[in-house]
């Protein structure tokens, strides 16, 4: 009962985490929201940011990373406002952040990761393949790149090449490889 009525600091702290391992994420973040009215710090945003991400809150996610990018400045971060973009489907921003953060941190995987599969999903597979392959440049046993590029390629219809990917990054753990080796490998449907 005291933890439902608590305004203090430790208690909301307490009850957020206790929706948190609920996965109850909205109400985490009307706690998260209690705390930084009473108390604006980078953890606090950090920590909102992440769950707003989680509970599909993208715009308060996005609003709270460039507040912590003015504050203290990282490519990570800068990744994770690129996703913010990607998910409210706003892919032209979301591309023109990833390519700062390449530029700045070629080799944060993610970021290829990222531009790579959002491209992949809007059927641009040639830019797709652009930054797939400069990422395999940096990681070129990475198994999800190497999955992400197979499936660009037999999209394109270039199968041979993009078989041995599927097959590769399957063989290195990467399960989802799975249906595209059924579909477009093995010719089973």
């Amino acid at each position: 009962r005291y933890i439902d009525e608590s305004n203090d600091p430790q208690g909301i702290v307490l009850r957020a985490t206790i929706h948190e391992q609920i996965g109850n994420y909205t109400a985490e973040l009307t706690d998260i929201d209690m705390l930084v009215a009473q108390h604006v710090s980078p953890e606090l945003l950090r920590w909102r940011a992440s769950i707003a991400m989680e509970a599909g809150a993208y715009a308060v996610a996005q609003r709270d990373i460039q507040q912590l990018l003015k504050w203290q400045y990282s490519p990570e971060l800068l990744s994770f406002l690129g996703l913010t973009y990607y998910y409210q489907d706003k892919p032209d921003s979301a591309l023109t952040v990833f390519n700062q953060v390449i530029k700045e941190v070629p080799q944060q995987i993610e970021t290829y990761l990222y531009a790579g599969a959002l491209c992949l999903e809007a059927g641009e597979y040639d830019l797709s393949l652009n930054f797939i392959n400069a990422g395999l440049i940096q990681d070129p046993q990475n198994a999800t790149l190497l999955f992400y590029k197979g499936a660009a390629l037999v999209e394109k219809e270039e199968l041979t090449e993009g078989c041995r990917c599927l097959y590769k990054a399957f063989v290195n753990g990467v399960d989802d490889a799975t249906d595209y080796l059924t579909e477009y490998c093995y010719g089973a449907e």
